[in-house]
């Protein structure tokens, strides 16, 4: 039996872990308590001197697995622990590369390159902690291919959609967006041990999702660093409202959220508060009713029938306030809002009752006390 299994783990050439981020998270927990008979048949994925026989071998990994590579459509060549080995490994093809699997016969680290000659991108999380590995998910989309590095970090693969190297875009996770150079690939033995196939086999490398909007996401952490006593509250909303078009649950956005309040607010705000937030987020997202963080405002049909024609600065005036407003719980609408968008009082008024009136906006405080009494709102 343990024979056969080494055998399809050699043949295969990944570790199949056909399972959910939460799910791989949690066995990768135990990992360091494996059985020895179980450390000695997953070894046999990256000894390239050892046959299923037990015989040995002076073939290195890099002529095995150039082949296997090659498969897919990726060229690979040799490096000696995180250099390449030849020169002008940038531009290596397919044919290229064949070549010099057999120039390198005992080589037992190889590497691939990243960008628009392999259309791959590689999320590089620099850090063994596998909470950040799931904040990184969350944060860039899940993907079906995971590498566990040598010194025990991960590596999540995307398809390149033009990212650039981009070295710790967000202050507070030790990651980085790797658009262009080259990655050492698995099964290589590297200098501080194995790079490993956690989730995933080389079919997949063909169907890779591209990576979500960086930059975006560089944005919504940006904004929120620092934050201090009587801000954490709007800020980190806002910022789950952000998180919320990209989290699979509100489990994960919760775990995003609490991440962020650990690093950014000073000091964290109640976990109480913090879940009640993501709450409200979450619901704005399963609702269709979350436009932070996109290009669009959207109006539905019953809206454009209702206003469009008969109400047309009500309509103005609602996607305006979404605009400014939709990762806010309340906000003031008065005579300042009118003049910051150019309208005289009494239009703004009239579109103001025209939206109250419709259920679109509803009234917290009337306003009216003194000259710094404006009259309150919330989205419906």
């Amino acid at each position: 039996m343990k024979r056969l299994l080494a055998r399809r783990v050699l043949t295969e050439g990944s570790i199949l872990l056909r399972s959910s981020p939460e799910r791989f998270l949690s066995r990768t927990a135990t990992r360091k308590a494996s059985p020895p008979r179980q450390r000695a048949e997953l070894r046999v994925l990256h000894d390239g001197a050892r046959d299923v026989s037990g015989t040995e071998s002076s073939e290195g990994l890099f002529p095995v697995w150039q082949p296997r590579y090659s498969a897919v459509g990726l060229p690979t060549f040799p490096v000696e622990g995180k250099k390449p080995s030849v020169r002008g490994y940038l531009r290596i093809t397919l044919e290229r590369s064949a070549q010099l699997a057999t120039r390198f016969p005992g080589s037992n680290a190889f590497g691939i390159v990243l960008g628009w000659r392999t259309a791959i991108t590689v999320l590089d999380v620099d850090t063994p902690d596998e909470d950040v590995l799931k904040a990184a998910l969350v944060s860039f989309g899940d993907t079906p291919f995971l590498v566990r590095t040598g010194s025990g970090h991960f590596q999540a693969w995307y398809s390149h959609r033009g990212e650039r190297r981009r070295i710790r875009p967000l202050a507070d996770l030790p990651i980085d967006i790797l658009g262009g150079g080259f990655v050492v690939a698995p099964p290589s033995l590297g200098s501080a041990g194995s790079y490993e196939v956690i989730r995933g086999s080389l079919d997949d490398l063909l169907r890779l999702p591209p990576m979500r909007d960086a930059y975006q996401i560089e944005s919504a952490h940006a904004e929120i660093a620092g934050v201090t006593e009587g801000h954490r509250n709007n800020e980190l909303f806002r910022y789950a409202l952000v998180c919320a078009r990209q989290a699979d649950d509100e489990q994960s956005l919760l775990q995003l959220v609490r991440i962020k309040n650990e690093k950014a607010c000073v000091p964290r705000l109640a976990d109480r508060e913090v879940r009640k937030l993501v709450h409200s987020a979450w619901r704005y997202q399963v609702r269709g009713r979350n436009f932070v963080g996109s290009r669009f405002i959207p109006a539905s049909v019953k809206e454009i029938e209702d206003l469009a024609s008969a109400q047309p600065d009500a309509l103005a005036l609602l996607m305006m306030l979404r605009r400014f407003h939709q990762s806010r719980p309340e906000f003031a609408l008065g005579k300042a809002m009118a003049k910051k968008i150019g309208w005289s009082f009494p239009r703004f008024r009239a579109a103001r009752a025209c939206l109250e009136g419709a259920g679109y906006i509803r009234c917290l405080h009337p306003g009216g006390m003194g000259r710094h009494d404006p009259p309150i709102y919330a989205l419906a």
